[in-house]
């Protein structure tokens, strides 16, 4: 993932979109760090969901966890949050239950906030450091024999 965040910081992204669906309050910080290294505003949208929201057991059981559900058991809290460029909390996080939160964006901050450090710019050092990203289709992941010539994909 560090790997793609400089791509997309090298085209510019403004605005950082991060669904998820971890709810540990562990996850703002992690948010918070994409916004400050990336000069970019965070919308992390996570959702907020209950035991009732889900088929009923047996049909789907909840592996490694023993307590007793109710139809009210909250599964996901949620904690949705926007995050500035400069690493405030505009909106959220949200743990009460569904909602919709919003934020004005001062798309003026994202200037400002790579004078302070500016990952793809003044604080990349090219002549010892690049990456090269391939923007055409290719495998994943290739295998090469003992001979070392490449193999295909088996069918």
């Amino acid at each position: 993932m560090p790997l793609l965040r400089t791509a997309m910081y090298a085209k510019g992204v403004e605005i950082y979109c991060a669904p998820t669906a971890d709810a540990r309050d562990i996850w703002q910080a992690s948010m918070t760090h994409i916004a400050l290294e990336g000069g970019c505003f965070v919308l992390s949208a996570n959702q907020f969901c209950r035991r009732k929201d889900y088929p009923p057991p047996p049909e789907y059981v909840f592996a490694g966890t023993d307590d007793d559900l109710n139809p009210d058991s909250v599964i996901c809290a949620g904690g949705s949050v926007i995050i500035s460029p400069s690493g405030n909390v505009l909106a959220g996080p949200n743990y009460d239950g569904e909602a919709l939160i919003s934020a004005d964006l001062d798309l003026g901050e994202i200037a400002r906030a790579k004078f302070d450090f500016d990952v793809v710019g003044h604080y990349s050092r090219p002549e010892v450091l690049s990456l090269t990203v391939r923007d055409h289709p290719s495998n994943p992941v290739t295998f090469t024999s003992t001979s070392g010539k490449p193999e295909g994909p088996h069918k």
